[in-house]
């Protein structure tokens, strides 16, 4: 069970806690028979990488040798692209979210909310931090500090070197949120975090200054739950411009330098952000895929064929996007148009992470399986 699975049974739950009388169940659209099939995923193998998911997000890293994965108990495993396993470690931790590698170094965290710096050569522990509360998206790094964001809304600077603290920020979040959080991003030398409150900060990364902090939706409904507006998926960025997605309120794009927003339309969303060709796509939480012109903000297409079969976050591959459903199967759309034109049922499980590199996909089930597709 995914990130978002578990977001739609916490919310099933309070809605039955707080409303009366029963809906119709909504169910999964069936797959088209016959799709366009233009492109074939192969398979180039597959390895068993663990038993049980972690509860924050899982990213599959990898750099021009290797692929990094980790489980729940904390084993951490690098693989070669021929699947051959290169090294394992174990963490004396329950692992909540991660990887994140860059500058040689690997950042995972525990779900009691400590930060582990490991060495990507051979796993080996560089440097431990405990933080103030439970991390559930994977700290992020500009090369001189880590940042990392926990769930009661607060950003806390590290050295990357020696994992000493250098600063805090808390943003005000309600009392109600969904449990999760987008993962702090480095662009153009300052630090973007997005808030359980709907806002986008940006920061200064050496001080921890703040530049602004901004809405990108305010909800005026009267329910605590109409009211979450939670920035959960990861935002993107072309030159000077942000855009950024919430829970039931908006996608926006936002001038970096002033905090001005150029458009704004109504999404929702705890999927992260493509930008591609001119376009912002999304998953919606219906499982609609969907393209927002980057310069306007206007509809360029909208796929409702996957509604409700849980998707991934969209990853490109080519001129092409790719996704996993539910039922294990791996699709890909036209990035120009929406239409789908490759399909395959890769896992009789969830699938609940996606990589892609070149003409590559790595997907990882439920299950723990990850294996590696060739786009042809």
């Amino acid at each position: 069970m995914n990130f978002k699975s578990l977001i739609y049974i916490f919310l099933f739950f309070l809605l039955v806690a707080c409303e009366t009388g029963a809906k119709d169940e909504e169910m999964p659209n069936e797959l088209k028979k016959e799709i366009n099939e233009r492109f074939l995923f192969k398979k180039q193998w597959s390895a068993n990488v663990f038993k049980n998911p972690p509860l924050g997000k899982i990213k599959i890293s990898f750099d021009e040798e290797n692929i990094f994965v980790f489980d729940s108990i904390g084993e951490i495993k690098s693989y070669s692209y021929e699947g051959k396993k290169n090294w394992t470690i174990k963490l004396d931790s329950d692992i909540s979210t991660g990887i994140n590698l860059a500058f040689g170094k690997l950042l995972l965290s525990s779900s009691n909310g400590d930060i582990f710096c490991l060495s990507k050569a051979t796993g080996n522990t560089i440097w431990k931090y405990s933080s103030s509360g439970e991390v559930l998206a994977p700290p992020s790094t500009n090369g001189d500090i880590v940042a990392v964001q926990t769930i009661d809304g607060r950003v806390t600077a590290l050295d990357l070197e020696n994992g000493e603290f250098r600063w805090d920020y808390r943003s005000v979040i309600p009392n109600l949120t969904i449990r999760g959080t987008s993962e702090p991003s480095f662009h153009e030398s300052f630090l973007y975090a997005g808030f359980a409150n709907g806002n986008l900060a940006k920061i200064e990364p050496r001080s921890g200054v703040v530049q602004w902090e901004i809405p990108v939706t305010i909800s005026k409904e009267t329910s605590e739950i109409a009211r979450l507006v939670d920035i959960d998926g990861n935002f993107v960025f072309s030159k000077n411009v942000v855009f950024v997605a919430t829970y039931q309120g908006d996608i926006a794009a936002i001038d970096t330098r002033s905090g001005r927003t150029f458009w704004r339309e109504k999404t929702s969303t705890v999927n992260d952000l493509l930008y591609s060709r001119g376009k912002i796509i999304l998953v919606d939480e219906s499982d609609n895929a969907i393209a927002y012109s980057q310069n306007s903000g206007n509809l360029e297409w909208f796929n409702k064929d996957f509604f409700l079969r849980d998707l991934t976050s969209p990853k490109k591959i080519k001129s092409l996007i790719a996704f996993g459903d539910f039922q294990g199967y791996l699709h890909a759309l036209n990035i120009s148009n929406g239409e789908q034109v490759a399909r395959k049922r890769v896992s009789r499980s969830e699938i609940i992470s996606l990589s892609s590199f070149e003409d590559n996909v790595l997907t990882l089930d439920a299950k723990g399986r990850l294996s590696l597709f060739t786009l042809q």
